[in-house]
């Protein structure tokens, strides 16, 4: 049973502090079906989560609800989250950089990796084993390392002496 109170929550004899949410609108609400199989992978990521742990895989097949737990956690942890898919022609630029149209001129603003990583958001990659190896590798990089070389010169990193490093979030 998931027991949600105003600071923090509770699965079981698990309890945990919820996040403070600056943005709602990048809070996930599913409509979900707290089912017991569910509910003991989701005290277990949280678990991993609250002693240390910051990048979690979920596998399973097409349709059994990876996405769904995750959205689920999100939700009752509190966690903003920021999504990216990958595919078979995603490429390192698009991890980094989004393309936007505004007042008819494109604006490249930072991407949703690059928001979750400055923010403390939860980033969801989904379809990861689509992507091409390079790609895989940057983000095992960023994740194993806690650096990553960007593009326009600015580097993500867990120290930040200068404004061209993007400190990474301790919530990331």
């Amino acid at each position: 049973m998931i027991s949600i109170h105003e600071d923090n929550l509770t699965i079981g004899s698990f309890t945990m502090k919820r996040g403070q949410v600056s943005r709602p609108e990048m809070l996930p609400s599913p409509k979900a079906f707290d089912i017991p199989c569910h509910v003991d992978t989701i005290q277990d990521m949280l678990e991993a989560w609250q002693n240390g742990e910051r990048a979690l895989l979920l596998l399973g097949n097409q349709g059994v609800g990876k996405n769904m737990i995750i959205d689920r956690i999100c939700e009752i942890a509190n966690w903003e989250r920021e999504y990216i898919q990958l595919h078979r022609d995603s490429t390192i630029g698009q991890l980094t950089l989004s393309p936007t149209l505004e007042n008819g001129r494109i604006i490249w603003k930072d991407s949703p990796l690059l928001r979750a990583v400055r923010d403390g958001h939860a980033l969801v990659v989904d379809e990861a084993d689509k992507a091409p190896v390079e790609v895989l590798s940057v983000l095992k990089g960023l994740v194993e390392d806690g650096e990553l070389l960007l593009a326009d010169g600015r580097r993500i990193s867990r120290q930040c002496d200068s404004p061209e490093f993007i400190k990474i979030h301790p919530n990331f």
